[in-house]
Order: structure tokens, then C-alpha cells, then sequence
């Protein structure tokens, strides 16, 4: 039978044994006498006196530690990158101004099924993302896309957030084009990469909640999917011209693409010798 202490004076009391034990080996691993006894269905951990204090506060250290390990991690919000998207508006201004100087660049950048699949043209699906038909359509996917941009680079951060919008969108049109064999089908515009943005966020979103186990960690989706929705609706599905497959696709594979590149940086946060 284990030797019972007098004297002792009371640290802490848990509702469970097994918490009562594990609190019992901070102690015991200061090298402090300590036992355990039940009082009123809880069970008191008690020390002597002359240790209480000491006791007391590494316990509460120890408590600290345990909440920051439970604690679900935050994902990081880097800058929005305002200036990349600038950049980005500017180029699809100029790109445009150079198609109405030189009708032939559209003809000879947009996508198109023939082109790309038989003249194997593959910077075609790229290339079509910087054209566009009218002013309206270019506004339209200056305004959009930057929101959706920027949103993406808080994710991501700003050069890689572009960068997989811009390859969302090139696999997006790249799988449209294949879609449409054999047909002479063609297109243009930068919406496709607009819809692989929201699908950047929707994936980066979906994997900090399942981290996490939080779905309160997707309320801030609402807002962008819930714009996102409205805009498939009134602009994505909407129009003879309007090309929903690329829409579509451009999504589908942001998800991906957000999903796949979070979760390696997750990894690479909870592993990170394996990046040595």
C-alpha cells in the first residue's frame, strides 16, 4: 500500500483521474512528493506546502503549453498584392489596345481547339487569358479578376497567388479546348482564371477547416463564394458568347490547385527538416 502524506495542501482537482495522474507527473518530474485523493467525485492533487507555489505555477505553464498545442492553428494572411493586381489590369489594357491596332494578334493568340491539339500552338490556352472582345468584357474581368485577386493573394501571397490563378486558368482553357474535339472551337478573355481565383479560395478555405476541424473557419467564404455564385449566375452562365465550360473548368481546378498547394504548405509547416 503506497504511503499516505499529512500535511499536504491541495493544487488542483480534475474531474477524472486520468487528468489528476497526468498533473501528478509535472510534479513528480520536479522532483516534489505528491499524491492523489478523491473528494466529491473530483480528484485532488495536493503537495506540501512549502512546494505549493512553486507547484502551482508550473502547472499553470504546463496548462499554457497544452492550450497552444490544442489550439487550431490560423492560417496565415499575407499581403494583398494591390500592385501585382495593377499590374495585371495594366497588361490586359495594353494587351488590348494592341489588338485593336493589330486585329491579327487576337487570331493568332486565342484559344482554339485546331490550333492547339493539331499545330500543337500549347501557348495558345495562355495567351487567350490576356485577350478579350470588347470593353465591356475587359472591365468586366479587371474589376472581377482584381477582386478575386487580391483575395487570392492574402491566401497565398502575392506572386504565388498570380501565378496559380494565371495556371488555373491556362489548365482551365487548355481542358476546354480538348472538350470541344474535334469542333473548331475557339476563345477568349481572362474570366477562366476570374473563376480559378475563386476556386483558390474555396480550396484554401475548405482545407484550414478540415485542419482544424472547424467549420466555423468557412464563414469566410460566404462573402467571396457568395459573390462568386452571383457572378456565375449573371455573368458565368449568362450570354450566347459566354463560355460556362471554361468557367467550369477554370473553378474545378482552382479547387484543386488550392487545395493541393495548402495542404503542402501544411506539411511543410509541420515537417519542415524535410525541406533540408
Amino acid at each position: 500500500m503506497p504511503e499516505v502524506l499529512e500535511d499536504l495542501i491541495p493544487v488542483g482537482r480534475w474531474s477524472t483521474v486520468t487528468l489528476a495522474y497526468e498533473h501528478a507527473l509535472v510534479v513528480l518530474a520536479m522532483s516534489r512528493d505528491c499524491q492523489i485523493r478523491p473528494e466529491d467525485d473530483q480528484f485532488v492533487l495536493e503537495v506540501e506546502p512549502e512546494d505549493a507555489s512553486l507547484v502551482t505555477r508550473e502547472l499553470e505553464l504546463y496548462q499554457e503549453e497544452q492550450r497552444a498545442v490544442l489550439r487550431p492553428p490560423e492560417p496565415t494572411i499575407h499581403p494583398i498584392g494591390l500592385e501585382v493586381a495593377l499590374t495585371w489590369a495594366a497588361l490586359l489594357a495594353l494587351v488590348y489596345l494592341r489588338q485593336l491596332s493589330d486585329p491579327t494578334v487576337t487570331g493568332q493568340f486565342l484559344n482554339s481547339t485546331r490550333a492547339v491539339f493539331i499545330e500543337q500552338e500549347w501557348w495558345r490556352p495562355f495567351t487567350s487569358l490576356f485577350l478579350h472582345a470588347d470593353p465591356q468584357h475587359l472591365v468586366g474581368n479587371m474589376a472581377i479578376g482584381g477582386f478575386f485577386g487580391v483575395m487570392t493573394s492574402a491566401s497565398f501571397g502575392p506572386w504565388r497567388g498570380w501565378s496559380l490563378i494565371l495556371l488555373s486558368g491556362f489548365l482551365g482553357n487548355l481542358l476546354n479546348a480538348w472538350f470541344h474535339l474535334p469542333g473548331p472551337f475557339h476563345s477568349l478573355g481572362a474570366s477562366t482564371a476570374t473563376f480559378g481565383a475563386l476556386g483558390l479560395i474555396v480550396g484554401h478555405a475548405l482545407v484550414h477547416a478540415w485542419r482544424t476541424h472547424q467549420s466555423r473557419n468557412l464563414k469566410p467564404l460566404l462573402v467571396p463564394l457568395g459573390f462568386g455564385l452571383g457572378m456565375f449566375g449573371w455573368w458565368g452562365i449568362g450570354g450566347v458568347e459566354t463560355d460556362v465550360t471554361a468557367h467550369l473548368f477554370g473553378a474545378g481546378l482552382g479547387v484543386v490547385l488550392g487545395l493541393l498547394v495548402t495542404l503542402m504548405g501544411a506539411l511543410e509547416d509541420r515537417f519542415p527538416s524535410c525541406l533540408l
